[in-house]
């Protein structure tokens, strides 16, 4: 009996113990028939991160592990005490001894019967004969004696200094029991399971005592912020628990304690993914299901049987897409893997699955001996890993997932000319891989059509994604994750300023207002002074006016405006009346990339540090050779710590300043530490020259000295010193708070008030500067098309449709309405 002790010497969190708690401990265990008792570390444990995890610890600091042993062999009270000592000495493990018949009623009985349905959303009010459901008091009882057997073993261990990991629900008292006797303890809690909304939470009897343990813990992690949000509420309606900000964490007060509330994904270890690529087993097993489905196109799964992981709905879906696709049925395999899980699911779902299974191989059995592979049973790292790199496309839905490390296995094990992966959105990794394909399980057609997509991928695009994918994956690792909650928990009962006070019940729809003095841009009225007007300029951000950014951030870095749309601004450019300018908050290699071939406009980059005038090649600089950017390094700082603090945020670093995004990032959770960020960023910084903007999902820190009204003021001075006058016509349209500095400076120079040749124009019903808006970027589109093709006012509609009403007329379609009425 040997293994990884995980107590080497190395860059430490401190010199205490770092004691994780989970339900098994990551061991496998068994009885040769001479009676010994065998152990070895399990690598699927703790959803399959056990290894990555006691890796990147074993630098950091002295592990111990609590638990019970996972066997179904019964463990004598004689043989207790030698399993003990072993377990210590080789594995820095302490086993948590339960009575069989209790640990059955506490796993099967309350966490996979009350608290795994309740918290994936799912509340039966009448069991499967028909009668009402009854809370059964006993399970609870056994539940809450089961968590005091840990909190002994825990106690029984525990020094002064110690940090205490304690892993998801099945210990959610815990953390309470300990502070009972522990009360200077720092004790971690995070759970691996999503957090209900507080209307299903409530019904369970025990609510509010659940709660109370949680809260009894210091730090406590969730993955997601919807997550985070609905505990919040449940704190507060329940039991009457402010939340505050403070520098970035949510911070609950419960009976004169802080619990820092922490939203960060747990991660995969890409180097033991790695390792394993060239084992013998894996390429074993990969060249064996080449052989047994060669030329085949193949959909992977690996799923845990249970109801949650909406298998009868892929199925359902793949079967639809066969219906639909005569020539794919005998070109596609999907190869679906259901683990089993104890308790998990009950026998007529099982059955559900197989017949279904069986049903759509018999009804494409002329095509292909199976179109469906399906198999209950678990299946080693290396089968995973063959599988992974087998499968050209990973098909997920669950219809409710909180723990899924599945599609981060597979972006670092698939190889290079694979890739795609179809997510359910309701998994919580979905948000984070801006390269997935997100739909809705219950939509079979949604499914189906994502699923026929997949076979018609541009490969230069399928690698790109990838590569945004991959680089997310492994900066977030399980040793970073862990390392960084560690990290909160030491530092845990360090004093807190008070922060900014938060209600709940914000709005996550949309509203529509109006405002004085704001109306829509009348395309006519744009039309009349266009066609009326000897000089015109014209000055379009591109980021949310001529892209959508509607997508993720990540996605949006590579988007580019539609052909119309390009060939809207090369008409308009080519007009000698006209100057026409991009302004851009983008680098000046991409907007060189993307629209560098239409020579006759400008271009504007990092709000006009650079700038290109039209019908120009050469580039020049905004502002003065000696500016002060000694201040980026500072606000670097600070961003990389609400990066750390932020799922899904990033930094992007220009040569004016930085830009902190947070498009990917919760909404809510996003603004509020975008909020919080300005706070901070404006307190440290308040002596330089600086602006701090926030847009649309992004937050810029940048030279006061250079903006985009700045360069509105240099394109105006350079038009007079040819003519002595402004131009007679000037349309300026943009979306974020970057382009009230063009907004509001033409209005001054330009008394834009009484001006009618001036028209300044958001995207977006806002608050703003601009004296019209449009609704969306369509809008737009169609705009610059009718002033491109000059259309004749009596074929637009007086005020341009929205977006949301209808879809907006291209390029070409105006020009032929155009060459109609000629």
């Amino acid at each position: 009996m040997s293994g990884e002790t995980g107590m080497e010497e190395g860059t430490r969190l401190g010199s205490s113990t770092v004691m994780i708690v989970l339900y098994r401990l990551p061991l496998r265990a068994s009885k040769t028939k001479e009676g010994q008792w065998v152990f070895s570390w399990d690598e699927a444990a703790l959803y399959q991160t056990s290894t990555g995890l006691r890796r990147g610890l074993a630098e950091r600091a002295k592990v111990l592990w609590i638990g019970i042993i996972n066997t179904e062999e019964e463990i004598r009270e004689s043989e207790k005490e030698e399993i003990s000592g072993t377990l210590l000495r080789d594995f820095s493990c302490v086993p948590v001894f339960v009575p069989r018949e209790m640990l059955d009623r506490f796993y099967r009985g309350f966490c996979k019967t009350v608290l795994w349905p309740l918290f994936h959303g799912y509340f039966r009010a009448r069991s499967s004969g028909g009668q009402m459901s009854v809370f059964d008091k006993e399970l609870w009882f056994c539940y809450m004696r089961v968590n005091r057997l840990f909190s002994n073993a825990v106690i029984s261990v525990y020094q002064e200094g110690d940090l205490i990991w304690v892993h998801d629900y099945h210990l959610m008292v815990l953390p309470y029991n300990l502070r009972q006797h522990l009360a200077a303890a720092k004790i971690g809690l995070y759970l691996h399971t999503p957090w209900p909304s507080s209307e299903i939470y409530r019904v369970l009897p025990v609510r509010q005592d659940l709660l109370r343990g949680v809260l009894s813990a210091s730090v406590l992690g969730f993955h997601l912020f919807d997550y985070a949000r609905h505990f919040l509420s449940c704190c507060v309606r329940l039991l009457n628990l402010e939340h505050e900000m403070n520098r970035g964490n949510i911070v609950v007060e419960c009976m004169g304690r802080h619990v820092n509330i922490r939203v960060s994904h747990i991660g995969v270890d890409p180097e033991r993914f790695a390792e394993v690529s060239d084992d013998p087993v894996v390429l074993d097993r990969l060249a064996s299901l080449k052989q047994k489905y060669p030329e085949k196109f193949i959909y992977g799964a690996i799923d845990d049987l249970d109801p949650f992981k909406g298998i009868v709905l892929k199925i359902r879906a793949f079967q639809r897409y066969l219906r639909d696709h005569e020539a794919a049925r005998s070109e596609v395999v999907l190869v679906q893997i259901a683990i089993p899980r104890p308790g998990s699911v009950p026998q007529c779902a099982q059955d559900e699955i197989r017949e279904l299974v069986a049903s759509t191989n018999a009804e494409f059995k002329q095509y292909s001996e199976e179109v469906i592979v399906y198999m209950e049973q678990s299946i080693s790292f290396a089968e995973r890993v063959a599988l992974y790199r087998f499968s050209d496309v990973l098909l997920l839905t669950p219809i409710k997932d909180g723990l899924n490390l599945i599609p981060y296995e597979y972006i670092v094990s698939c190889g290079a000319q694979k890739g795609q992966m179809i997510l359910s959105e309701f998994t919580g990794c979905s948000k984070a891989l801006s390269g997935a394909i997100r739909v809705n399980p219950w939509n079979v057609n949604e499914v189906a059509d994502a699923i026929h997509r997949c076979r018609n991928v541009d490969q230069m695009e399928l690698i790109r994604k990838k590569e945004a994918d991959i680089g997310y994956v492994q900066r977030i690792s399980i040793a970073s994750w862990a390392a960084s909650f560690l990290a909160d928990l030491e530092e845990a009962r360090e004093p807190r300023q008070k922060g900014m006070k938060l209600g709940l019940g914000l709005n996550l729809g949309f509203r529509l207002l109006e405002f004085d003095g704001f109306e829509m841009l009348n395309t006519a009225a744009v039309l009349k002074r266009y066609r009326g007007a000897g000089r015109r300029l014209i000055l379009l951000d591109y980021d949310g006016t001529l892209i959508s950014e509607n997508c993720s951030s990540k996605a949006a870095y590579f988007a580019k405006p539609s052909d119309a749309l390009l060939k809207s601004l090369r008409r308009l450019g080519e007009e000698k009346a006209n100057e026409v300018y991009i302004m851009s908050g983008r680098s000046r290699d991409f907007l060189e990339k993307v629209l560098g071939d239409i020579p006759q406009i400008g271009l504007a980059a990092e709000h006009g540090l650079f700038h290109r005038s039209p019908r120009s090649s050469e580039w020049n600089t905004l502002g003065s050779s000696d500016e002060d950017f000694s201040w980026m390094a500072i606000a670097r700082d600070i961003m990389d710590d609400y990066v750390e603090k932020t799922d899904g945020a990033y930094i992007e670093e220009k040569t004016s300043g930085l830009v902190w995004h947070f498009l990917d990032v919760d909404r809510e959770f996003g603004q509020w530490q975008a909020r919080e960020l300005h706070d901070e960023l404006d307190s440290v910084l308040g002596a330089f020259n600086i602006q701090i903007v926030t847009g649309m999902g992004s937050l810029q820190v940048r030279q006061a000295s250079l903006n985009k009204g700045v360069m509105v003021q240099r394109i105006l001075g350079h038009s007079r010193s040819d003519t002595s006058e402004d131009p007679d016509f000037v349309l300026c349209i943009g979306d974020d708070r970057s382009d009230e500095d063009m907004f509001s400076f033409l209005t001054r120079r330009l008394d834009g008030d009484a001006n009618d040749n001036l028209f300044t124009c958001t995207v977006g019903v806002k608050p703003s500067d601009a004296k019209y808006y449009l609704r969306s970027s369509d809008d737009v589109e169609s705009l610059l098309g009718n002033l491109a093709a000059r259309l004749m006012p009596s074929l637009s509609t007086q005020n341009l449709r929205s977006s949301m009403i209808g879809p907006s007329r291209t390029f070409d379609d105006l020009t032929s309405l155009t060459n109609k009425v000629s």
